[in-house]
């Protein structure tokens, strides 16, 4: 049993000092963003400092009620890259229209909006006409069917939406997400460097409504987006997330275009692993995308949160496994269980809770303005605990849901449906 006690203890130790990284990575990246805004930059930065002085002295002020205001540099048009955004649909989202809208309030001269879905009588789609009615002055294109390229249809979507792609800057993004006019210059910004071939971006639960989607808003703002940043100040990151990822097209091409990945479970991923594969920086931008969430069941949160922890251990087993000392609220449980609830094992519980809850806090609040905490924070522990279940529940099998159907997820990631 005192071995036991040892390990538990010391995994708990490890487990404060991850969160207190954790928000020592947030305020860095929060540092870093800040000096980038403060920076004229541009795509062209010589460019611009040869180009007249109107342009660039002037500087747009951006602000929201979730976002400090900031000053962006009023860069000549012309060194902003056209840019095709590219929306897979799959059935309706909440606040879908307004999502929509959000994408044709861009601050950016010249960018094309290609909805698309693979069944041409989708529920997405009817919010994308009355999006192209609404807003006749954006160039948006309107795609439906296709050729099943494989068993990720959102792929094959995608690959189908590019054969419309009219510009060599991309921007994937998926159809819940909500941005600000100041989005596409943001996230732009980074291409300036030649080297990078991928953006993406960190993102936020927002108007999340109801137990579960308040839990998987707190798994996005308190455990997830964190541990990037980590990732990020550490060691860089090598993947990308569906709410961004921003590409050139010359380096879809050379990892093989989206035909490449029809098969695999974890697109996302693999469009930013295989980019750093192929030599090219993935930058994690300074934007968070908010994720409208609104109300969804326990059970559809479950079957998507399995999935991502399945395909996250069948990739990379090692590191997934090790994770566990990050679970400070289960370590803390187990403690008090080990002591037999001797004070000890509680005032362990007590410091880990308090620790748990103050970090978590500081970086929704300050660095990802995030509104899900403190507004949610009794729902933090159960939050912790559910998470602990699925990386427990990562081992016990292979088989995932996604879109109504069954597959078995492989060790790259790869799909094989279960008849």
């Amino acid at each position: 049993m005192l071995v036991v006690q040892i390990f538990l203890g010391a995994s708990l130790c490890c487990s404060w000092i991850y969160w207190l990284l954790c928000l020592d990575s947030a305020r860095r990246w929060a540092r870093r963003s800040r000096k980038q805004l403060s920076t004229p930059t541009s795509l062209a930065d010589s460019q611009a400092l040869d180009a007249p002085p109107p342009h660039n002295l002037n500087v747009s002020i951006v602000s929201s009620p979730d976002r400090p205001i900031t000053q962006l540099p009023n860069y000549p048009e012309t060194l902003l890259p056209p840019i095709s955004i590219l929306k897979p649909l799959c059935g309706a989202d909440p606040e879908q229209v307004e999502n929509f809208r959000s994408f044709c309030r861009q601050d950016y001269p010249r960018y094309q909006l290609i909805f698309g879905a693979m069944d041409p009588e989708d529920e997405g789609l009817k919010s994308a006409r009355k999006i192209e009615a609404e807003f006749p002055g954006v160039d948006i294109e309107i795609v439906s069917g296709g050729e099943i390229l494989g068993a990720n249809r959102k792929v094959c979507n995608l690959a189908h939406m590019r054969e419309k792609a009219k510009y060599e800057y991309l921007v994937l993004c998926d159809s819940d997400m909500r941005v600000e006019p100041d989005y596409l210059r943001r996230v732009i910004a980074p291409f300036e460097d030649e080297s990078v071939g991928v953006v993406t971006c960190p993102y936020r639960g927002r108007l999340a409504k109801g137990f579960a989607s308040s839990l998987e808003a707190l798994g996005i703002g308190a455990d997830f987006i964190p541990s990037v940043l980590l990732t990020d100040r550490f060691w860089g990151i090598r993947f990308a997330f569906g709410s961004t990822i921003a590409i050139r097209a010359d380096v879809l091409e050379k990892i093989g275009g989206f035909p490449a990945f029809a098969n695999e479970l974890a697109d996302d991923y693999l469009l930013g692993s295989r980019a750093a594969g192929a030599g090219y920086k993935v930058v994690l931008s300074d934007y968070v995308v908010d994720d409208v969430i609104g109300r969804e069941s326990f059970r559809e949160m479950w079957a998507r949160r399995l999935r991502w922890a399945r395909t996250t251990r069948a990739m990379h087993p090692g590191p997934v496994f090790a994770s566990v000392v990050t679970f400070g609220i289960p370590l803390a449980i187990a403690i008090v269980l080990a002591n037999g609830l001797h004070a000890l094992g509680w005032a362990a519980f007590l410091i880990t809770s308090l620790v748990r809850a103050a970090t978590a806090t500081c970086v929704a609040r300050f660095y990802l303005k995030d509104p899900n905490l403190p507004a949610k924070l009794p729902l933090l522990p159960l939050s912790d605990l559910l998470s602990f279940a699925l990386w427990a529940l990562s081992f016990l099998g292979n088989s995932v849901e996604w879109r109504g159907e069954h597959y078995r997820v492989g060790r790259q990631g790869e799909l094989t449906k279960i008849d």
